[in-house]
């Protein structure tokens, strides 16, 4: 029996033959405190909603079983106020509670007890405003919310008989199109939050199970529109959307010809999915039918929903219909819809922008949230810093990139993907997510983002790449290893390596990616990269006329220093000036590219393409990766016959042998003296072999055929002296130092193509940054430097900042000294604070310096020798520190880099890299 007292079934009974006048005096479930809850969804204090929601759920009936039909509406209405405040845990659990409510009562139409069928309602096209109207042709339903519901048996002779609980019939008033809405929009809540997740859903695949078993509501009933909703979003969700437009198209009208209260719902999900098939005529059309059917019958939600849809789809495609946002703000506000009001206007802000009216935006802005204060602590404020970022003068960069760091800050405790892949990271070590479906899954959370993403939430596909996430990417890998599947294993590695960079990078490396896509040389990047680089200059014509007054500020420069190389011409600093006025201009650009919705790939670190790397190997080249996961380290090999995957062992064994071998090699100290006898000692044989034997000897790598490896390096590795290993099999004495070697940061950047050597004139202008002054003293009276490589400081007066030598030097020495790499190497300093401290990450920034070669020298400084360093707590270490220092210095265009990782300091040292260079 209902824990609620309710009216003697007789009396019930009486009432029913009754006109609706009096029986409608009942009380409806759910009731007027519930849609006083949602009115203040739609004002925007989710906190009053979520308090009342809750309150609702505390007092809701509950039958002998369970809860009833009424609290799938409160679930659903509490996980919308968790939803709108960015609490997606605690959100996906009420929508979940909705569903469960739903699926143990799925046959609840069937004992609604249908008194009235949909007749048209002429009022609604009459009171429809102008900006609204999609078809004035359209017909609108009009039918009651609420019927009359049966709770038990009329006759419970057979219980009698055979035992059980009695349950007396009683007739509730129920609000049955609530119901079917609450149900809905659980399902379309659910999709967006679980996204790719959606395919792998138990409770997902269970709702579309009980639908298409049928059986739900009486047959060739019109609330069939409402089952087939649900089957529709159901089946989006799980990302089937040829069955899900089906069964949406179904549910769109009532009797195939009158829009209805939840026909919205159907529209706005159709008109979504056809906008990512790219279809955007029809989505269009969809989108604005769903506009006209959520005013009429007022749902706010959808309302928001379509409008934001239409907006995105706009921006992409600007011959889809562009949404009535300013009559939309304008009407919300008076009628105190304040959360619909800040949604249009911050649309219509973005819009101001993007057509130049950034003055306007920046004081929409200003008070968009006034009497909304509470939407600005959630997802709508992190989207109002990034519009705020874009809306800072040109002549800001700085100020704006702090505002779009605010608001990437923001946005990820918001982010829906970061939740997406922490949730699949729960149901992987539940057992929820096999290992077989964890490999498809991880591939898409953690992959790229692609058109659609960057189309509809590029703030928060930034601030996921912001994250390393090195937790699901081991898993990830794990899932690979599985199958003991090389290529998999080396894709997987490839992508956590370029979102260990990336999320090093200021804005999740976005900028970094749009940057090199727009200066790098043309054979550096793929056919969809220059796709991409010709529709970003189209939006932003001007970008190719600063890149061209740029170079002819570079070249003025460098004439300027040539002609007097000691002391800072006028000149010289008119050219500077130009530009960095040109580099601010452009960077402004690159941040308003990497804040918006264009999509772009991310170009650096490229990705890699196992099959077409494997096609351009030929005999005798291979490319060998190391990989730390879980505390062991692994090997893969690549060559033009295959691949092959291996386990090492303990990363920490690999660490006490490579250190034995540095011992040996580079001593214990920079200030370890070396007699002659211990130089021509080889000490360092019995190490090499043991770190050798441990690393190569299951890399089926052929030494009488090897001639061209690439490595790429992790954990200890980095400070490994690999060129001293030997391959098994190879003859006595023979290391991997005497084949073409070379390391690489990432898998990708490894298998890239090679271009042609440039020519270089004999006279090259080679400059000299150091980040310890004692680094530049000369060792007995020369330093082999400045008389081998002509490498000189900057000239006096011109501050030695990453533009600046980057436009002007053909050749950089960047001498790190006894300095310890952190946690975070893009902090490391290249110059002493006399000459303005700058960082290894401003290399990453323009200009891109195709002419560049860097040599680096005591990469790791006094670690290289087995120094311990004691990092911070609050160091985000994310990846190698190698990693990032070499990834900065390659992503602002080095084309050649010398990576001194372990150096026994002295003349020699110098020497080698003098005459590299």
């Amino acid at each position: 029996m209902p824990a609620r007292p309710t009216t003697p079934p007789l009396l019930l009974l009486a009432l029913l033959a009754m006109a609706p006048s009096a029986w409608g005096q009942l009380s409806t479930y759910p009731g007027r405190t519930y849609f006083l809850a949602l009115e203040e969804l739609d004002s925007g204090d989710f906190s009053r909603a979520e308090r009342a929601m809750r309150t609702e759920l505390r007092t809701a009936v509950q039958t002998i079983d369970s809860r009833w039909l009424d609290s799938i509406c409160f679930a659903a209405g509490l996980g919308e106020a968790l939803y709108q405040q960015g609490r997606y845990p605690e959100a996906l659990e009420q929508f979940d509670g909705a569903l469960d409510l739903f699926l143990d009562q799925a046959t609840w139409l069937r004992r609604v007890q249908w008194q009235q069928s949909p007749r048209e309602e002429t009022s609604i096209p009459r009171r429809l405003p102008p900006w609204a109207l999609a078809n004035r042709a359209a017909v609108y339903a009009d039918m009651p919310r609420s019927f009359l519901y049966q709770y038990g048996q009329v006759d419970n002779s057979g219980v009698a008989q055979q035992g059980g609980v009695v349950q007396v019939a009683q007739f509730w008033k129920l609000d049955a199109e609530e119901v079917s809405r609450a149900i809905a929009w659980s399902l379309y809540r659910r999709g967006d939050l679980l996204g790719p997740l959606g395919a792998y859903d138990a409770r997902n695949q269970a709702v579309a199970t009980r639908l298409a078993g049928g059986g739900l509501g009486p047959g060739g009933h019109w609330s069939s529109a409402w089952t087939e909703l649900w089957w529709g979003i159901a089946e989006g969700a799980a990302g089937d959307g040829v069955e899900a437009l089906q069964h949406l198209q179904q549910a769109t009208t009532l009797g195939g010809r009158m829009e209805h209260r939840l026909g919205g719902i159907a529209l706005v999900a159709q008109g979504r999915l056809m906008a990512v098939g790219g279809d955007s005529a029809a989505a269009g059309a969809l989108l604005q039918r769903a506009i006209a059917v959520a005013t009429g019958y007022e749902d706010y939600l959808v309302l928001t929903e379509a409008a934001r849809a239409l907006h995105e789809l706009n921006l992409a495609d600007p011959k889809a219909p562009v949404p009535p946002l300013a009559p939309l703000a304008d009407s919300a506000e008076r009628s105190g819809l304040w959360r619909v009001a800040v949604e249009a206007r911050l649309a219509l802000a973005e819009r101001a922008i993007f057509a130049g009216q950034a003055p306007a935006a920046r004081e929409s802005l200003a008070t968009i949230f006034r009497r909304a204060r509470e939407a600005s602590r959630g997802p709508l404020g992190s989207e109002a810093q990034r519009l705020a970022a874009l809306a800072t003068p040109a002549r800001s960069v700085g100020e704006a990139y702090t505002e779009a760091q605010r608001a990437v800050a923001t946005q990820q405790p918001l982010s829906r993907r970061l939740f997406q892949v922490r949730l699949a990271n729960q149901w992987f070590d539940d057992g929820r997510l096999s290992k077989r479906l964890a490999r498809q899954a991880y591939a898409v959370l953690l992959g790229d983002p692609g058109a659609v993403t960057w189309q509809t939430a590029p703030l928060d596909a930034v601030a996921a790449l912001g994250a390393a996430e090195a937790d699901a990417f081991e898993r990830w890998f794990v899932a690979a290893l599985e199958r003991r599947d090389p290529a998999l294993a080396l894709a997987v590695i490839d992508q956590q390596r370029r979102r260990e960079v990336l999320s090093a990078q200021p804005l999740g490396g976005r900028p970094l990616a749009v940057r090199w896509l727009l200066e790098a040389p043309d054979d550096s990047l793929s056919a969809t990269a220059l796709a991409a680089r010709a529709a970003v200059e189209a939006a932003a014509p001007e970008y190719r006329e600063l890149r061209r007054t740029g170079s002819l500020a570079t070249d003025a420069l460098r004439e300027a220093i040539a002609a007097a190389p000691d002391q800072a011409s006028p000149a010289a600093r008119k050219a500077a000036d130009a530009l960095a006025d040109s580099l601010g201009a452009r960077e402004r650009l690159v941040l308003r590219t990497a804040l918006s919705r264009t999509p772009t790939p991310l170009a650096f670190p490229p990705a890699l393409d196992v099959v077409a790397a494997k096609g351009a190997l030929v005999e005798g080249e291979a490319i060998l990766v190391f990989h730390v996961t879980g505390g062991e380290l692994h090997g893969v090999v690549l060559t033009a016959k295959g691949e092959h995957l291996w386990r090492i062992g303990n990363v920490d064994d690999v660490a006490a042998d490579v250190e034995k071998l540095l011992r040996e090699v580079a001593g214990t100290s920079p200030k370890q003296t070396w007699s002659r006898e211990q130089l021509a000692a080889e000490s360092w044989r019995e190490p090499a072999a043991a770190l050798s034997e441990r690393l190569l000897k299951e890399s089926r790598l052929d030494p009488a055929t090897l001639k061209r490896l690439r490595i790429v390096p992790a954990g200890p590795l980095w400070r490994a002296p690999l060129a001293l290993l030997s391959l098994p099999g190879a003859p006595e004495g023979t290391m991997l130092g005497a084949i073409d070697l070379s390391l690489a940061p990432t898998p990708g950047w490894a298998a890239r193509p090679r271009g042609e050597k440039v020519a270089r004139d004999a006279k090259l202008v080679t400059w000299s940054l150091a980040a310890d002054a004692k680094s530049l003293t000369e060792i007995e009276g020369v330093d082999p430097l400045a008389t081998l490589a002509d490498a000189v400081a900057p000239p006096q007066g011109l501050a030695p900042s990453a533009p600046l030598v980057k436009a002007t030097a053909d050749q950089l020495v960047i001498d790190v000294g006894a300095a310890s790499l952190t946690a975070d190497p893009l902090g490391l300093p290249l110059t002493s604070a006399g000459r303005g401290g700058r960082e290894v990450g401003a290399w990453s920034g323009l200009p891109y310096a195709p002419r560049g070669v860097v040599a680096l020298r005591n990469l790791g400084g006094y670690e290289a020798g087995g120094g311990k360093v004691r990092r911070p707590r609050s160091a985000n270490f994310a990846g190698d520190p190698e990693l990032h220092a070499i990834a900065s210095l390659l992503a602002g265009g080095a084309e050649s880099l010398l990576v001194e990782r372990w150096s026994t300091g002295g003349a020699r040292s110098r020497s080698l890299v003098a005459e590299w260079l």
